[in-house]
């Protein structure tokens, strides 16, 4: 029982993201009783969009084939809905003869913020003067130059926190588990790919791929 709880909360679990710049790798673990390389993944998405988890699956594919390992997108056949669970998951597995699967869903969404604090230069005969004219009124008065006055700006932006993991099919344990971060700007194929490029160089340096 306990076992069909733990696959639906992570097939029902979160968004898969909407697009982002870049990825973090906070923190990566692989287990140290696992010696082999996976050979066939079985890939699950998570995601509230169709075409995101689409277009993720298959660029995971396409890069887990340029080091050997065969992907396989289960969106072909897995549909992620309230009715999927464990003996599902397992019976999909089987019949692509996959000896490993990786789910990966969003865990958290946080906004975070930049503030530059702007900045005043002058303008006299072509030379620029930054602020340190400002520090005498003798020194400030013999400026006599236009003004240029840069305001302080904040800027937001949206950081979701990913989690990813990859499983053993014949005993359930977990291979490799890892904590990522990517920060949202919109562009979706931009965000996969990254994500998708950290995630592949860090099962390579684990020996896992």
């Amino acid at each position: 029982m306990k076992a069909i709880q733990f696959w639906t909360t992570l097939l029902l679990a979160g968004v898969l993201f909407a697009g982002c710049s870049s990825t973090t790798l906070n923190g990566a673990w692989k287990n140290p009783d696992y010696n082999s390389k996976v050979k066939k993944v079985y890939i699950v998405g998570i995601a509230n969009q169709e075409i995101h988890r689409r277009i993720f699956e298959d660029d995971l594919n396409q890069q887990l084939a340029d080091h050997g390992v065969t992907g396989i997108s289960s969106y072909k056949d897995l549909p992620i809905s309230k009715e999927i669970d464990e003996f599902k998951i397992a019976q999909n597995i089987k019949t692509n003869g996959a000896d490993s699967v990786l789910m990966v869903h969003a865990t958290g969404k946080r906004t975070e913020e930049v503030v530059n604090p702007g900045r005043i230069t002058t303008y006299d005969g072509g030379r620029y003067y930054e602020r340190p004219y400002y520090r005498n009124y003798g020194s400030y008065y013999n400026q006599r130059r236009e003004v240029i006055y840069e305001p302080a700006t904040i800027t937001q932006f949206e950081i979701v926190t990913v989690e990813a993991n990859l499983y053993d099919t014949k005993t359930k344990d977990m291979i490799w588990s890892a904590q990522l971060e990517t920060v949202i700007d919109g562009n979706l194929q931009k965000l996969l790919k990254d994500f998708v490029k950290t995630v592949i160089k860090d099962l390579d340096s684990k020996g896992v791929i």
